[in-house]
């Protein structure tokens, strides 16, 4: 069985797979000298403390890495007294217990960088993946401790046990520090924090990003240039330059963007963009695949019903989370199935034990006589209903609108017409998959605003290392 020095460094740090742990630990109980050249490596890791500290690591892991490095030291001692000591086998005895105590309080401490130790449900999980390539494989459903990932390619998002939602762009390299705090050191990631997280920290290179209840997205480059947009709320900024001396903190608020180097104290504002986070931030909102005509809409103000028109694709807009309906809504379409004339459906109605967020998926051609359009949508969470006639959209605007969203009062929807025209089928077809998840339309815009608005279930998941 062969652990050389490097193996060991990476088990120390916490960067080992579960099989390369095992080796180490079957290592350690192979001989007693695996023992001592054990805790004689870790003391080179002395200064982890100092890192921790750096970091802003809570008071009880140092508390833990104090202990830790105090048992380091006393195995080392009775070490260094072996040749003092009349009894080998007292020595031997003694070295194996206080050095594999020390071992212990390493593995303790350290087990809980690795997504496979979290008893207690982990800080974060990978719920979705999207043409995904890891350097170390991770299955979606996989649970994260602390410790770092490194996306090569594609899209991974990471629920957090407090409620925070982050996706990953590839090429990324992320670090999970702890439930508040992560470093991206190069690559692209969106979040949403929700009231219950603010605070939630995002270290880069050049910048320490805190949130102060928002929707943000960072992109760091290989050189460390951090580029910071805000698609809500706001966040506030610090320089992490060496250069940075009594620099205060910046708060960006939303539609505003900023821009920081690794080697100047200086906080540049540049232009609010958002192609950077195009591909990422509809899988951070709700929305895992978009095929055909859809489109999500881009992140950031301006950007909602009434105030952005695009007469190419069904548009995609994000309208509110997390509402506990307070009376009944009347629904079109609850079950899964094809439909065409959502007119003669039965009366149906969500009641109010439903927590919910909502899309509002439209429809604006130019050319009201264009060919028939299809697109269809994926959902991380089950759709619970459908409304696309014009008065139970028009009931359900100041529910689950958007609160800065201009909503038309009159013909909209996708109903059918009274007659279809002679030789044509009905215009509108919408089909609700067996999964609940995905959504497949066919419009064809006449003189009405083709709108559907889609209910999607909100209520937040258990969080446990074991569910999926």
């Amino acid at each position: 069985m062969k652990v050389d020095d490097e193996l060991l460094d990476r088990f120390l740090d916490g960067e080992t797979s579960q099989q390369e742990r095992q080796t180490v630990l079957e290592w350690l109980e192979s001989r007693t000298e695996c023992v001592a050249l054990f805790a004689e490596r870790a003391e080179l890791h002395a200064d982890v403390r100092r890192s921790l500290k750096r970091r802003g690591i809570q008071h009880d892991a140092l508390n833990a890495m104090q202990a830790e490095s105090e048992s380091i030291e006393h195995a080392t001692h009775v070490r260094h007294r072996e040749s003092r000591l009349r009894e080998p086998q007292s020595y031997v005895l003694v070295a194996v217990v206080i050095a594999t105590a020390a071992m212990l309080a390493f593995a303790i401490f350290r087990s809980q960088r690795s997504d496979d130790a979290m008893n207690g449900g982990g800080i974060a999980r990978i719920v979705h993946q999207s043409a995904a390539e890891w350097v170390e494989e991770r299955r979606e459903g996989a649970v994260i401790g602390p410790g770092t990932l490194q996306l090569k390619i594609g899209l991974a998002r990471l629920n957090f046990a407090n409620g925070v939602s982050a996706t990953l762009e590839g090429p990324a390299k992320f670090e999970v520090i702890s439930g508040n705090e992560v470093q991206l050191h190069r690559g692209i990631l969106t979040a949403h924090v929700p009231e219950a997280a603010i605070g939630f920290r995002i270290e880069t290179p050049a910048l320490q990003v805190v949130d102060l209840g928002t929707a943000f997205g960072v992109s760091v480059g290989n050189d460390g240039l951090t580029n910071v947009s805000v698609f809500e709320g706001e966040v506030e900024v610090n320089s992490q330059s060496e250069n940075s001396g009594h620099v205060p903190a910046q708060r960006i608020v939303e539609g505003h963007a900023i821009r920081a180097d690794r080697t100047s104290s200086t906080i540049e504002t540049v232009e609010f963009e958002t192609e950077s986070f195009e591909r990422a931030w509809p899988i951070n909102s709700g929305v895992l695949q978009t095929t055909g005509v859809m489109k999500f809409v881009s992140p950031g103000p301006g950007f909602f019903p009434g105030r952005f028109e695009d007469s190419e694709h069904i548009v995609v807009f994000p309208e509110r989370r997390n509402v506990l309906l307070e009376s009944a809504l009347r629904v079109d379409v609850m079950e899964p199935g094809e439909y065409r004339r959502l007119r003669d459906q039965p009366t149906l109605s969500l009641s109010t034990s439903n927590r919910v967020r909502s899309y509002l998926l439209q429809l604006n051609p130019s050319d009201r006589n264009r060919t028939m359009v299809m697109g269809q949508i994926t959902f991380d969470r089950p759709i619970l209903g459908l409304i696309a006639s014009s008065r139970k959209l028009a009931e359900s605007d100041s529910v689950l609108g958007h609160s800065e969203g201009i909503y038309e009062q009159s013909r909209r929807g996708i109903e059918a017409p009274r007659k279809d025209p002679p030789g044509k089928p009905d215009r509108d077809t919408v089909v609700l998959a067996a999964d609940k998840r995905t959504l497949i339309l066919s419009l064809g815009a006449g003189s009405a605003l083709d709108q559907i608005r889609v209910i999607v279930d909100d209520t937040k998941p258990t969080w446990s290392a074991k569910s999926k």
